[in-house]
């Protein structure tokens, strides 16, 4: 157990997605851009480092979204240990407010009405 939910080694297609405030709106850039490093990292099937749109009119708050696919949970481990994840959490951490992760795999999500 981790984080306060099970982790199973033996899913696959595993999505990560982490939202971002900003505790000051002037330093969105300079978070997008510490987040940016984590694209190097080669564990990740996709990573994308966005700007919320805020097309919807709720939930505004956040203001840089981290999307990522990635093979399975071993996948996602050996990218949060590669140094470069550690580098990112040092640019971003101090200028960041909230951080939200969620995780899920392809396998469980609904397609259709349930």
């Amino acid at each position: 157990m981790t984080g306060g939910g099970y982790i199973c080694s033996d899913i696959t297609m595993l999505r990560h997605i982490v939202m971002f405030s900003c505790k000051d709106i002037e330093s969105r850039d300079d978070i997008r851009n510490g987040l940016s490093i984590l694209t190097q990292i080669p564990h990740a099937q996709k990573l994308e480092v966005a700007f919320n749109e805020k097309v919807d009119q709720l939930g505004n708050d956040i203001e840089v979204i981290v999307y990522g696919e990635f093979a399975d949970v071993e996948a996602l481990r050996a990218y949060k240990a590669h140094p470069l994840y550690q580098e990112s959490i040092d640019r971003v951490r101090p200028i960041r407010d909230m951080r939200v992760a969620a995780d899920y795999t392809v396998e469980s999500a609904a397609t259709t009405a349930l």
